[in-house]
């Protein structure tokens, strides 16, 4: 008799969140089939699976000349409806479907072939899809294995899957154990709500068998795809091994910053936005026995090299986590940071059970920098770029973070990294801030204020552009905020880097449709590399020093002259430089040694209207000034 079981809690993935990266170069792109963002997904070859465990099935697809049943090891391939069914592949899905960005092969462990059904180039809308890989009958008592029908056992593989839509009609896939030679099945779901963001490249599923499997020598695999062009889907590294008694893993960690009801995590955090940390680790049961009083460990090792360690409270531990089922735990350390630079967080999951395999229940997250002005949550290396929203029609549209503000500060400044690409040399863009009301659900949006707009060029591609606000920002403790990096629209339009995963509805933006301006979230995704600088020069202060002599301006706005006053004790190879708004030098006059009050006149006959800068720098100092020409 056939069963279908939907999977709670049943597909092991393994591995931490943050000792992952986005894997592949694509970009977010307008089309008429696919969803507003293209799939991300995290790296997963680093993931550590149970290689000590004796293994009594094998298959890595890289001998298989066709699925066609042939051979001792063979596997069959069928269509039960609609022409796209599994086939062998060295390059990954052809993704010809009209999209502009890349359906990512699958990052397999043994990448020299694998099996694929490629639902996003061979399906068309409103054909159903159903099709079958089915390996030969199995005996897993072969060789003197000692396998019984009692025997702790788990199927294991490898895959690359992303969600096309959330629902029972599209691409659902099932895994199924026979242990009759292929007459009946025992299935189970493990495609349900994964979604499109995030996805780990290759995802590694372990599932418990044992009960499945009475008869040792009669087993058959099979997995079973049931869609409607949808993305596909990609396998490899079939395996039957022995599932150890005693063995949990940690399956993500988090560092947040909580306040009210909003979950937030950065990368980079002012010292005056910082609070303590509160760590999370997602633990699952991935043995045969339950597991008891689970817990885990965490240090935290700052710039200085020096650790503070601590483990889960007792009120904080699991009681017990059954095979396959997983808990979060939740812990306050009592530590804020303070000293500025990068942090170390490593995290080791813990029972009462002796484990049978350590390797699995560490992960580490070293994406923390405390500085002393600039907020982001970007990773700082680029993996992929926005440049529009699907259906969007190359109009309008602008990517960005909510930033959660803890402390009464000042926004001065915002910068953002620029895809490294041709396309985005001269192209004009702007940043642009929003409130964010977090008391109602969903947030609303409402404009703040934004940058004068920007015209790229060469020297931009691949680099951060910093651009200023015409007045600083205060912004209280207690208030959210969207800042947002956008563009005019056109075909192709300016692309903006991003990197590093972040909670659902962190990253929003402007989304132009032509009914109205919306603001559109992605589920799970990259964080764009845009950061707010909270100083109230509107200049990073990391990169300036500041001087007990002063320097004034005026007037301000100016006209056809603006004045600077330098007051210093005794100012050597001082240098007074006018930049525009991207940086660039306009005009330059080097004083030499300055003692008490000079004021120097500086004509602005020749410069177009717009927000400028009067930068003093002296053998010790730096200064910065801006004013506006009219």
């Amino acid at each position: 008799m056939k069963k279908i079981y939907t999977l709670v809690g049943m597909a092991l993935l393994a591995g931490g969140s943050f000792a992952q990266s986005v894997n592949g170069q694509y970009e977010f792109a307008a089309q008429k089939k696919h969803t507003p963002n293209a799939i991300t997904t995290v790296d997963g070859r680093n993931l550590q699976s149970n290689q000590d465990r004796a293994t009594y099935y094998s298959q890595d697809f890289d001998a298989l000349t066709q699925l066609d049943g042939s051979g001792t090891n063979g596997w069959t391939a069928a269509l039960q409806s609609g022409a796209v069914g599994f086939g062998l592949t060295t390059t990954g899905p052809a993704n010809s479907a009209g999209s502009s960005f890349t359906i990512p092969a699958m990052a397999s462990s043994t990448p020299t072939q694998w099996v694929l059904l490629d639902s996003d180039s061979q399906g068309q809308s409103g054909t159903d899809e159903k099709a079958t890989l089915t390996s030969n009958i199995i005996d897993l008592t072969a060789g003197g294995s000692g396998v019984t029908g009692t025997t702790p056992l788990k199927l294991e593989f490898e895959q690359m899957f992303a969600e096309w839509e959330q629902s029972p009609n599209y691409d659902t896939l099932y895994v199924g154990i026979s242990d009759d030679g292929g007459v009946t099945f025992e299935e189970v779901q493990i495609s349900n709500g994964v979604g499109r963001d995030g996805r780990p490249n290759p995802e590694t599923i372990s599932l418990n068998i044992t009960d499945w499997v009475t008869d040792a020598t009669q087993v058959v695999i099979r997995f079973r795809w049931d869609g409607n062009w949808a993305y596909g889907w990609q396998l490899d590294n079939v395996s039957i091994q022995d599932l150890p008694p005693n063995d949990i893993e940690i399956v993500e960690v988090f560092r947040d910053e909580i306040r009210y009801t909003t979950t937030f995590m950065y990368s980079k955090v002012p010292v005056n936005q910082a609070t303590e940390f509160n760590l999370g680790v997602v633990v699952r049961n991935i043995g045969f026995n339950d597991q008891t009083n689970i817990g885990f460990d965490w240090e935290i090792t700052d710039p200085s090299s020096v650790a503070t360690t601590g483990s889960a409270l007792v009120a904080d531990q699991v009681a017990s986590l059954s095979n396959g089922e997983l808990d979060t735990i939740w812990v306050a350390t009592g530590m804020t940071p303070t000293e500025i630079g990068n942090y170390s967080i490593e995290f080791t999951a813990t029972q009462t059970e002796t484990d049978d395999e350590l390797a699995n229940n560490t992960a580490t997250d070293a994406h923390f920098e405390l500085t002393t002005d600039v907020y982001g949550a970007d990773y700082g290396t680029i993996k992929t770029a926005f440049y529009n929203w699907g259906g969007n029609d190359n109009g309008p549209a602008s990517i960005g973070t909510k930033f959660a503000i803890i402390n009464d500060g000042v926004i001065g400044s915002i910068e953002a990294e620029l895809d490294d690409n041709d396309n985005v040399v001269d192209k004009t863009f702007k940043y642009t801030i929003y409130s964010v009301d977090v008391s109602v659900n969903p947030p609303t949006h409402t404009f703040v204020t934004e940058t004068q707009e920007y015209t790229s060029v060469a020297s931009d591609k691949g680099a951060m552009v910093k651009l200023y606000l015409d007045e600083v920002l205060e912004v209280t403790g207690g208030e959210y905020y969207l800042v947002c990096a956008g563009h005019d629209g056109g075909d192709p339009s300016v692309g903006f880097a991003m990197a590093g995963e972040v909670a659902a509805g962190q990253t929003a933006g402007y989304n132009e449709t032509g009914t109205g301006d919306l603001i559109s979230t992605l589920a799970s995704p990259s964080a764009p590399i845009l950061r707010i600088i909270m100083n109230a020069d509107g200049v990073n202060v990391e990169e300036s020093a500041s001087i007990e002599e002063g320097v004034s301006i005026y007037p301000n706005p100016a006209n056809s002259n603006i004045n600077v006053e330098l007051t210093y004790t005794n100012s050597e190879n001082t240098i007074v430089n006018v930049t525009d708004i991207t940086g660039k030098v306009v005009k330059t006059i080097n004083l030499g040694t300055v003692s008490g009050t000079e004021t120097l006149s500086i004509s602005l006959e020749n410069l177009t209207n717009g927000v400028y800068f009067v930068e003093v720098i002296n053998t010790n100092s730096k200064e910065v000034k801006k004013f506006v020409k009219k």
